[in-house]
């Protein structure tokens, strides 16, 4: 058996991170199909999986997710556009807006979360790796 020489450098990793995306987008199409929602990007549908249940403050999930405001504001209006969230003014910061999904985008989440759990065990253990890169390059970006 053929033992793989491990990096030590995450780009190398990263260039595989990026080729899962695409596979993962690739994933998604039959239940993007399904829900009516194949327009919407895989950026897109990635926003929508972290604003998670419930309302939530645009800039939480953006310092939380560490969007360029620019971008979030894209996807808030692509997703409210394809009805699968929610958008509302914060009334008691009027700098702010709040955000929600709406049943549709909560059935997509939940549609798209079912046919990507993991039986075999390899997520939880990937876990810590994906959050070693990430906090090595947060270190580094301030």
């Amino acid at each position: 058996m053929t033992q793989r020489t491990r990096s030590k450098d995450w780009s190398k990793f990263l260039v595989v991170v990026d080729r899962i995306m695409r596979v993962y987008s690739e994933f998604n199409a039959s239940i993007l199909v399904k829900h009516e929602a194949e327009d919407i990007s895989l950026g897109n549908i990635l926003f929508l999986i972290s604003i998670g249940e419930g309302e939530h403050k645009v800039s939480d999930i953006v310092r939380r997710g560490r969007y360029v405001g620019s971008n979030a504001t894209y996807s808030i209006k692509a997703l409210v556009a394809a009805g699968l969230i929610n958008r509302r003014q914060d009334a008691n910061d009027r700098r702010n807006a709040l955000i929600s999904w709406t049943p549709a985008g909560a059935a997509l989440v939940k549609d798209i979360e079912l046919s990507s759990t993991d039986t075999t065990g390899y997520c939880r253990d990937s876990w810590e790796a994906l959050e070693a890169l990430e906090n090595h390059f947060a270190r580094r970006a301030g």
